[in-house]
């Protein structure tokens, strides 16, 4: 017997130690970090202080990663009017920014130098929360054609709904404020509105209820005697077929910046056959509410993996006869005074090489904060920029 044993001990101690290095390569590849790019950029300091000098030099870094990744050159001849042949180059780069971090500043002889790590999104969706919490307003429409007959309450299926969604947004990093003015706790419209204008996304869900009648053919001759006797005794004995009510509950999911987003999840429900009053204690029968909640799950999970890399969005506008601009997001939304913020215009990509271009990187400074909005000072970049909507990266 010991002669049997003693391979089976063997065997077992080998399972036990390859059992072990598996666990211990996860857990090493759980722990790698994700790839960054390391850059540089230097300024001047010139009459702005040296404040200015480490923006300045941040996006000259930006710019010295732009020309490290792929791009597309292009080059255009033009003879001006003195006959000379002048040659117009230009470099449109892709570098789409997730996060960026400031390692280290330097200063020698009048000179900055910054040492940025830049997380760029390379296609996967392994990415870090926003640095502002993001804002998804949501709304709820009932049935165009409610029926009071049906045992279950629609707008306290959409508000359980809403609070499923809601809850799971949160983990993400989202707070949530219904605008719908009909179901909503809001005191004032301001609060609505105010809401609505710092959304980042909106949710829609709807119900809608669906036709159980059905068309069929009818019979002829002897077969249609048979099935008005047939049907005249069923009637007589068990009363008229009851077919239980459809219901399609739809969440539409869409950005105010981005028209690539516009994501739409349907689903059909059944619902339970009516009950006594004794056997419906609850407005929601418990089968639907488990299946609305699986729906839920799923369609936030699929949400959520298109736009879990995009980062937080604003709109900024210039302030009249005043050196500031104005942004919609403040301090329940995570920023802080003092804060520096880079803002990335929509195709800023086209000009980070050209600082003078109005879609290039800007560096702004929170001078006043607001709970809903905050007050910018412009610290580097172009500063003929007007009105824009731009990403927002906090450093």
């Amino acid at each position: 017997m010991k002669q049997f044993n003693h391979p089976r001990r063997i065997s077992t101690i080998i399972c036990a130690v390859i059992t072990g290095l598996v666990i211990s390569q996860l857990s090493l590849a759980e722990q790698v970090p994700t790839p960054k790019l390391i850059v540089s950029g230097q300024a001047v300091v010139a009459d702005g202080g040296i404040e200015t000098a480490i923006a300045r030099a941040t996006l000259d870094a930006l710019r010295s990663a732009a020309t490290q990744r792929q791009g597309q050159m292009t080059s255009q001849s033009i003879v001006s009017s003195d006959g000379q042949l002048t040659e117009n180059i230009r470099l449109k780069t892709s570098l789409n920014m997730r996060r960026m971090d400031l390692l280290e500043q330097i200063e020698v002889q009048g000179v900055v130098t910054v040492k940025l790590a830049l997380e760029l999104d390379e296609g996967t969706k392994d990415c870090p929360l926003p640095q502002l919490t993001q804002v998804m307003t949501t709304d709820l429409a009932t049935p165009p054609h409610d029926s009071s007959y049906h045992q279950v309450d629609i707008n306290q299926l959409l508000l359980d709904t809403e609070a499923q969604f809601s809850s799971l947004a949160k983990g993400g990093n989202f707070v949530t404020h219904r605008i719908n003015p009909a179901l909503n706790t809001y005191q004032t419209a301001w609060l609505a509105s105010e809401a609505y204008n710092q959304a980042d996304y909106h949710l829609a869900i709807g119900a809608q209820w669906l036709s159980t009648t059905t068309i069929e053919p009818e019979p002829s001759g002897l077969g249609s005697l048979m099935s008005s006797l047939n049907g005249t005794l069923n009637n007589t004995l068990n009363g008229p077929p009851v077919q239980p009510p459809n219901l399609m509950l739809t969440a539409t999911f869409s950005s105010p910046y981005r028209a690539d987003i516009d994501l739409r999840h349907q689903q059909q429900f059944t619902l339970p056959a009516n009950r006594s009053i004794s056997q419906s204690g609850t407005p929601i029968p418990q089968e639907l509410s488990q299946q609305v909640t699986k729906w839920v799950e799923i369609s936030w999970r699929s949400i959520r993996q298109t736009v879990q890399c995009e980062g937080s969005y604003i709109k900024l506008s210039k302030i009249i006869d005043q050196p500031l601009w104005r942004i919609n997001k403040g301090q329940k939304l995570g920023l802080e005074q003092g804060q520096k913020l880079l803002l990335l215009p929509q195709n800023y990509e086209d000009g980070i090489l050209n600082p003078d271009a109005r879609s290039a990187p800007l560096v702004f400074k929170v001078t006043q904060l607001q709970p809903h909005a905050a007050l910018l000072e412009h610290v580097a970049g172009p500063d003929n920029i007007t009105n824009a909507t731009a990403q927002v990266i906090v450093f």
